[in-house]
């Protein structure tokens, strides 16, 4: 029964009755603070053993003309961070931003990112933050122009996780301090990479992975279209065989013979060679015609409507060449040509069965109008 006189007892100074059926604590009988041996003192320790390094945002700083910048005010009179200790980590290169946008830093002349670092002053117990960027591979001062917009940063701050600072940034911070990693910029890097190289990997070495340049290779490429295109015009342009006319093509006609410009207009040139050769020939061929007088003719007309060149008609009458003007005179039209002849006032005589004279004949040679 001793037994059941302790549970009776421990029943009824902290749980409820019928705790056999019930798992509840009786909130009218809590436990004393006395029963809990709870060591605050050392989980506070191992926290404040606990060093991290965290991020202190400060905004919208002027840094027109300036090469580097008073930062004391910011750092809230913290001390200068040791290995092991507290303070303010200096040295640590911080990447600048301008006001207010979340990744849009700062170039320099050539190229080069300007960023940040925390310096403390013994002498003057100050802080600064100094500015730099690369020139030639060398880290140099910068300075400001007078006219550049204001700054964000961010600072590294050691501490503990027993008191980390309520403007601290536990996260996000890789925007601002160099060698973080950002998961969305790198997932953003990949994206890039990959839309670059198909499928590349980034090597975190810091060298190129194409043998060219993507700007030279697109400088390239253009010279090379350049040339191209220019190469193309100069053999448009020839008159060498195989190029120039040579290389444009034409649509196929019954009308000539020849697939490009060039065949197509030789093809053409020798038929209108030899139609000229013609025509010549047919110029220098006298055309010639006879004519026996029935009797009381005072003219003769070309036949058949034809028209003589200007000074190329000759006549013969039985036998004998006739002066024009004087024997007889050509008949133009309104472009000089001749249409024929007139004997007027003369006529010409027939034969004469009685007399027996034979009729007049008259022979008329001549180069025609084509």
């Amino acid at each position: 029964m001793a037994g059941t006189r302790g549970i009776s007892r421990f029943r009824g100074e902290q749980l409820r009755s019928q705790i056999l059926r019930d798992r509840h604590f009786d909130e009218n009988s809590k436990i004393n603070e006395n029963k809990v041996d709870i060591k605050f003192h050392n989980h506070r320790e191992i926290l404040e053993d606990t060093k991290v390094d965290v991020f202190v945002q400060v905004n919208n700083q002027v840094v027109q003309g300036l090469s580097s910048l008073d930062v004391t005010v910011a750092m809230a009179s913290r001390p200068v961070a040791t290995v092991a200790g507290e303070g303010i980590v200096t040295g640590v290169r911080l990447e600048l931003r301008k006001q207010g946008t979340e990744d849009f830093p700062f170039i320099d002349n050539d190229g080069d990112r300007v960023y940040g670092k925390i310096r403390f002053d013994s002498t003057a117990s100050k802080y600064f933050l100094d500015f730099f960027s690369e020139v030639g591979g060398v880290e140099s001062v910068y300075t400001f122009a007078s006219d550049a917009a204001a700054v964000d940063y961010r600072y590294v701050l050691r501490t503990n996780l027993s008191v980390i600072p309520v403007d601290a940034l536990i996260q996000g911070g890789s925007g601002f301090v160099a060698n973080a990693t950002d998961a969305e910029a790198y997932m953003n890097l990949k994206q890039i990479m990959k839309d670059l190289y198909v499928n590349g990997t980034l090597d975190n070495d810091g060298n190129a992975n194409l043998a060219k340049p993507l700007v030279a290779q697109i400088s390239d490429e253009a010279t090379a279209r350049s040339n191209a295109d220019t190469a193309i015009l100069e053999d448009l342009a020839s008159v060498l065989a195989g190029e120039g006319a040579s290389l444009v093509g034409v649509v196929s006609d019954v009308n000539h013979s020849g697939m490009t410009v060039q065949a197509a207009i030789t093809d053409l040139a020798s038929r209108v060679k030899a139609a000229e050769d013609k025509v010549e020939v047919l110029q220098n061929e006298s055309e010639r015609f006879v004519v026996e007088a029935v009797g009381g003719e005072t003219q003769i007309l070309l036949p058949g409507g034809k028209k003589a060149l200007p000074k190329t008609l000759f006549l013969s009458l039985n036998g004998s060449i006739q002066a024009p003007g004087i024997n007889y005179a050509e008949l133009v039209d309104g472009d000089g040509n001749v249409t024929g002849v007139s004997f007027a006032p003369e006529t010409l005589k027939g034969a004469d069965a009685v007399t027996g004279n034979e009729a007049d004949v008259v022979f008329i040679w001549y180069k025609e109008v084509l």
